[in-house]
């Protein structure tokens, strides 16, 4: 049996807490990093007790580390953008604090504190519910100009087929009518849409193997784009990731996205399809997964990338703008949402998150 006189409280403390630590010499050489500093970072402690120089770790904070050591004064960041090796991304907020020597007639800087805040759950949450919140406005919007809508339509259509099977008409008003029934046959597929925003109870939702649903999407986007030469690669995490949804709205969400990576391949091209948990944060007791949708196509500008949800906006030239925007209402419906990252002339990808079942 241990004494409590045997445990250094202070190192399990330090290496557990959800906050990252690290600790500089003067010189910037680096004495001191927890586990929680390592995982923001990206970098492992052996590694940069090797490097030693601070160049090793993200340039944003190298830049900080310097203004600290020249201003000897403390810093506070609420959020940054943390890019490890890797490239992947990490919010963080970081505090840097001096701490003097005040032994000599001068007070020197003897080492630099450096904490690190993992801001990606607080973020996750502020982001699902602005998502929530507009998927209720905009569903009860769109549902009910559908119904509106809806009647009428279906009398102009109705109207024009009559007037085409009038005999003895000239050949520009047959060419009004079929122009008035193929329009009022489009926008009354457009209006259908809108029936995936009306509200959807959870009783309805069943067990949805992500995995199955979308290899059956691949399938049949292979059919149709079977002109391209495009790679695809997949990693599952395992062959057990679930979702408790509506199999047919899933399928709606899967498709949309995958189209979009196919149709911005121009003739050749890869597409990576990632499945994986998320392990730093839950959501109401659930772990999350992404579903990751990554492909070399033309991209999407800065721009466009702000709009690509809202309805209505489209960078197809043909486009309407509706299938973004519904796959977003639709992952809202199942508790999660749909970001997107991308640059020009390199490609795009989509990220689906999902509480898991």
């Amino acid at each position: 049996m241990h004494r409590i006189l045997d445990i250094n409280f202070e190192s399990i403390i330090l290496e557990n807490i959800r906050e990252g630590i690290l600790l500089l010499d003067k010189n910037l050489n680096f004495l001191f990093i927890n586990q929680e500093a390592e995982d923001i970072l990206g970098k492992s402690k052996k590694f940069l007790k090797k490097e030693r120089n601070i160049s090793a770790i993200d340039k944003e904070i190298v830049k900080l580390i310097k203004e600290v050591k020249k201003t000897h004064k403390t810093k506070f960041v609420s959020e940054v953008v943390i890019v490890d090796s890797l490239g992947n991304e990490n919010i963080s907020s970081i505090y840097l604090k001096p701490i003097f020597n005040y032994s000599k007639k001068r007070q020197t800087i003897e080492y630099i504190l450096i904490q690190f805040a993992n801001l990606e759950g607080i973020t996750f949450l502020n982001k699902k519910s602005k998502f929530e919140d507009e998927e209720k406005l905009m569903s009860q919007l769109f549902y009910g100009l559908a119904h509106e809508i809806k009647n009428p339509l279906a009398g102009i259509k109705g109207a024009a087929q009559i007037v085409k099977t009038i005999k003895n008409k000239d050949t520009t008003s047959k060419e009004c009518m079929d122009i008035i029934e193929k329009e009022a046959t489009r926008l009354e597929g457009l209006v259908n849409t809108f029936k995936y925003l009306q509200p959807h109870s959870n009783n309805n939702f069943k067990i949805v193997k992500i995995n199955k649903a979308i290899d059956d999407t691949v399938e049949l986007l292979s059919k149709t784009s079977s002109n391209k030469n495009i790679r695809l690669f997949f990693n599952y995490e395992d062959e057990s990731v679930n979702v408790l949804a509506d199999e047919g709205l899933l399928r709606i969400v899967m498709q949309n996205i995958m189209q979009n990576s196919y149709d911005s391949i121009k003739d050749t091209g890869e597409i990576r399809i990632t499945i994986k948990r998320t392990k730093n944060f839950k959501l109401n007791n659930k772990n999350l997964i992404q579903i990751e949708i990554k492909d070399t196509g033309k991209g999407i500008s800065k721009k466009d990338l702000n709009m690509i949800f809202q309805p209505f906006y489209s960078t197809k030239k043909n486009g309407q703008g509706i299938g973004l925007f519904l796959s977003q209402k639709i992952a809202n419906k199942f508790g999660g949402f749909i970001e997107a990252e991308s640059k020009l002339n390199k490609g795009s990808k989509f990220i689906i998150y999902l509480p898991n079942n």
